[in-house]
């Protein structure tokens, strides 16, 4: 398989090619094939968040206010010269740099509401959106902590920017609609309906908005209610981490009325359940993790999904997904019995600050400096391999294994008859001495 990976502590991005059972942590285990750096920038300008568009171009968010378009193209690698018949063949990438758009940060508008966070250090910017725009090739969505949105195309190989436009901050996440049955039931909004997203962060409930003609302006549709007081009555704190829409409600759609459901989890560890036409509160919201712990992803691992990571499916029951604290744990739950297990025994020592479903894997990387491949349903760890730095983003490329031609001449290798026959009468001159000896002991 072949990962792009953005490492913090250079600014880089690092592919690595490996197969399955690879373990870097085990000298006996099979070793990744090559583990190649690229466009190192600086801790200042790291890479935030990685984006494929197609098979030879990607797009990546720096943390210095700019999205890159990247090109990919795949070249021989050096082989050995003194046997390269035994040598594994594959090909290795260059990265190299098409265009940039920069100037996408607001750190000012961030601070001036930092006053009421309860965050004590100073807010930085950064991106928490990077997607291309449903129903388009060249069209790209992203967003910023600040609260800022933007459209971007891709023209000719270069990266221009069509609009920006600015919704309530600070967003902890803003999630793109790409479920095409909504299309159907919500004919109210269907012009605009290519580009509708939800978002919310600190103090800023979830919100739905969609884009007008043209990518101008944006407008929203739909906002939701924070749960009731608590037993002391007092404000349950307003904080949804992440999102993830499924299909609209079929029964009782009216299509006068904003029609969706999705899922959120919240800062402080509850997963709630929401369906627009019942009202704006949550049908569900139940605690995952115990008091004080604070939770930071969302994926669901047990249905299809979108490539934005929504769900194709109208019905929460018998959902299974993925979420990870603060510390080192990665958990798998349902909303009827909570947490399923955790995810690598023990082997996970720092947050994990990277999850992703791609391709039927989970993508998992963070403070430890490792990148992992999980299976999602059985929780079994596929590949694990160090790469010297923190983990923001990763990508599988792809996940065919690599013919190593040694291996394929050992299964060709048939069984010498001799030589186990040897082994035997070892094995049996052994056992006459051993017993030969506990005879002596005896009579001793």
């Amino acid at each position: 398989m072949r990962l792009l990976i953005a490492c913090d502590d250079s600014g880089s991005i690092k592919e690595l090619i490996c197969n399955k059972n690879t373990n870097t942590s085990v000298q006996t285990a099979p070793q990744p094939f090559h583990v190649g750096t690229h466009l190192p920038e600086g801790f200042d300008s790291r890479v935030e968040i990685i984006k494929m568009v197609g098979t030879q171009q990607l797009l990546v968010a720096r943390a210095n206010g700019s999205i890159h378009l990247i090109k990919l193209k795949r070249v021989d690698r050096d082989v050995s010269e003194t046997d390269p018949a035994k040598e594994p063949i594959f090909q290795v990438s260059e990265l190299h740099e098409a265009s940039t758009v920069g100037g996408l940060f607001d750190e000012a508008r961030l601070l001036s509401i930092h006053k009421s966070s309860k965050k004590r250090s100073r807010p930085r910017d950064g991106f928490v959106a990077l997607e291309l725009v449903p129903q388009t090739s060249n069209r790209i969505f992203s967003a910023t902590k600040s609260g800022l949105v933007h459209v971007l195309s891709i023209e000719n190989g270069e990266l221009k920017l069509v609009s920006s436009n600015s919704v309530k901050a600070p967003l902890e996440f803003a999630q793109v609609y790409d479920l095409a049955a909504a299309q159907k039931t919500n004919s109210k909004h269907r012009a605009s309906s290519q580009l509708t997203f939800a978002y919310g962060g600190e103090e800023n409930l979830v919100k739905i908005a969609h884009f007008t003609s043209g990518y101008k302006t944006v407008k929203q549709i739909w906002e939701a209610k924070n749960v009731s007081n608590d037993r002391l009555d007092l404000k349950v704190p307003v904080w949804p981490t992440k999102l993830k829409f499924l299909e609209p409600a079929s029964a009782g759609a009216d299509e006068g009325k904003v029609n969706f459901q999705f899922v959120t989890m919240n800062r402080l560890g509850f997963f709630r359940q929401y369906r627009t036409l019942t009202g704006r509160k949550p049908m569900l919201s139940k605690a995952l993790l115990p008091k004080n712990e604070f939770a930071t992803q969302l994926q669901a691992i047990n249905s299809d999904v979108t490539p934005a990571g929504n769900i194709r499916s109208s019905s929460f029951d018998n959902l299974q997904f993925i979420t990870s604290d603060l510390k080192k744990n990665v958990f798998s739950f349902t909303a009827a019995s909570g947490p399923l297990g955790k995810y690598g025994n023990g082997d996970i020592t720092g947050y994990a600050s990277f999850l992703n479903i791609q391709k039927n894997y989970l993508l998992q990387g963070g403070l430890d400096r490792y990148v992992r491949v999980f299976d999602p349903e059985s929780r079994a760890m596929i590949c694990k391999c160090y790469t010297g730095s923190k983990i923001s983003s990763v990508v599988m490329v792809e996940e065919e294994e690599i013919e190593v031609p040694q291996l394929k001449e050992n299964k060709k290798r048939k069984p010498k008859h001799g030589d186990d026959k040897a082994e035997a009468e070892e094995d049996e001159e052994l056992w006459s001495t051993l017993e030969s000896s506990a005879k002596k002991l005896k009579k001793n």
